[in-house]
């Protein structure tokens, strides 16, 4: 297939809609959107906690923003990545509104809820809030905004059932000119190979993490086994597809990649303790925390900041799990199976209120959180005794009431008290895979890069989190949908602006 000023994107989640978007309105000829899944979405649909931008009413500011984030990167993060996606935040979100105008003036995309997660000084994470007593998930709302908006318009395409098997490189110039493709009919299951020539192909492909055994089903290492091996068959929140596909075709081509070996353990995935051993799970957003949720040990004990950053809040969870069956009637004792890492996320009917009860009642309606009405009812849920629960919420209020003090684990932010006569929602929770941080060296502009992290690939560039250096040894939490989104207009944009030059 032949088309002049073609535009390629490979992957059909949050940052290669953004790219195909923008794309199209920077003048691509042709912008075709590749997904090898049967729908577009990827894991973008899964997202919870928010998409983070400077929000002046809390009093944030760029430095603060990029200090929140480099600090989470542990020293990993390139400084000019990470100043763009602080700089950009706030028109990333007002791309977003914008592009949800289906009729001028009218915007049907809302953020205006925002909250304060992990490892951020301030609230600056932005949800949908419900409509008409439904809850709104921001990154089904974001998915299904952008993919309306790309239909929307004419000379565009979206592929799928079709899986990208090779970048394609002129011999002569050395530049990009297309992919050649595996197409599968979904009705018959045969399968086809063609080729697709293009001006400028862009890499939106996703992660590695919904792959944590040694071997994909067609038989190669996966990479998760070979640059993070010690989190082999730990559970994940990722679909199957995050098998890092678009890393492959871009070394193929000789692109670098860094930071491989930094994949994100998300603290908190639900546990259903009906199965409590399925390998994929939901994820428990970090808006639940952030809204006054706390985390206990097995024996009733808080152990950790509930609102640090993720590497930290699940080392302290590891180091819990002596503690899963010291309590045998308990609610952890019974569900857990032994050697099993979990910890019980507590939280008040004022954190569920805050947070969302419409959207918290999907999670009840999969049995992953219990109810119980008041400190009896929950002493009794986890078989500990209620003077030692109530001395434990007891002294967390304290510092709710006092405002801005650590407590002995060096938490400062106290969104709600825990101890006045409520409902409580119990959940049992595990680590799990969730985010890799590492992947293809890309620029400022998005071009992806050569090994030297210097010398652009002609014609390639990429968005998400098929890239690395922004987020370092670990991501702050709504960071990756920002990214998404930044990367994804500065990508889509410079294709664009690449093919109708060439």
């Amino acid at each position: 297939m032949s088309q002049q000023n073609t535009v390629i994107v490979v992957g059909g989640g949050l940052a290669g809609l953004t790219a195909a978007v923008e794309a199209h309105n920077q003048g691509a000829a042709k912008v075709i959107l590749i997904e090898k899944e049967k729908n577009v979405g990827g894991n973008s649909l899964k997202a919870s906690s928010g998409i983070n931008a400077i929000e002046p009413l809390n009093n944030d500011s760029r430095e603060t923003f990029i200090k929140d984030t480099l600090k989470s990167g542990g020293g990993l993060s390139r400084k000019d990545l990470v100043t763009k996606l602080v700089d950009d935040s706030r028109s990333a979100l007002d791309w977003l509104i914008k592009e949800s105008e289906f009729e001028p003036g009218k915007p049907t995309l809302d953020l205006s809820l925002v909250s304060r997660c992990g490892g951020h000084t301030v609230g600056r994470t932005h949800r949908c809030p419900a409509q008409n007593g439904r809850p709104v998930s921001v990154g089904f709302k974001l998915i299904d905004t952008l993919k309306k908006r790309f239909l929307s318009f004419s000379d565009v395409e979206i592929m799928t059932n079709t899986r990208v098997l090779n970048l394609l490189k002129d011999k002569e110039t050395n530049q990009i000119k297309g992919i050649e493709v595996l197409k599968k009919d979904p009705e018959t299951d045969t399968e086809s190979r063609q080729t697709i020539d293009a001006k400028a192909v862009i890499l939106t492909s996703g992660g590695f993490a919904g792959q944590t055994g040694t071997d994909l089903p067609d038989g190669r290492h996966t990479l998760l086994s070979e640059f993070a091996p010690q989190l082999l068959n730990i559970p994940t929140t990722n679909g199957p597809w995050a098998n890092g596909d678009g890393v492959r075709l871009g070394l193929a081509v000789g692109a670098g990649m860094r930071d491989m070996d930094q994949i994100q353990v998300h603290p908190t995935g639900f546990v259903d303790p009906n199965n409590p051993t399925t390998p994929t799970k939901f994820l428990a957003p970090e808006a639940l925390r952030a809204y006054g949720g706390v985390l206990l040990n097995g024996d009733g004990k808080r152990f950790a900041d509930e609102l640090t950053t993720r590497d930290r809040v699940t080392a302290a969870i590891y180091q819990q799990t002596h503690t899963v069956h010291n309590h045998v009637n308990g609610m952890m004792a019974k569900a857990i199976p032994e050697k099993y890492t979990a910890a019980y996320l507590i939280l008040t009917e004022e954190a569920v209120e805050n947070f969302g009860k419409s959207t918290l009642g999907f999670y009840v309606s999969k049995g992953l959180i219990q109810q119980a009405e008041g400190l009896d009812n929950l002493a009794r849920l986890l078989d500990v005794e209620k003077k030692d629960l109530e001395k434990e919420f007891k002294e967390y209020d304290e510092y709710v009431r006092e405002g801005q003090k650590t407590d002995r684990f060096g938490k400062t932010f106290f969104p709600s008290p825990i101890s006045n006569p409520t409902t409580y929602w119990v959940s049992l929770i595990t680590p799990v895979a969730h985010y890799t941080m590492g992947g293809l060296h890309i620029n400022i502009d998005a071009a992806i890069l050569e090994e030297d992290e210097k010398t652009p690939i002609a014609g390639l560039y990429g968005a998400g989190e098929v890239t690395g250096g922004v987020h370092g040894h670990n991501r702050l939490a709504g960071n990756s949908l920002l990214e998404c989104v930044v990367y994804g207009i500065t990508a889509g944009r410079n294709a664009a602006l690449y093919a109708n030059k060439q």
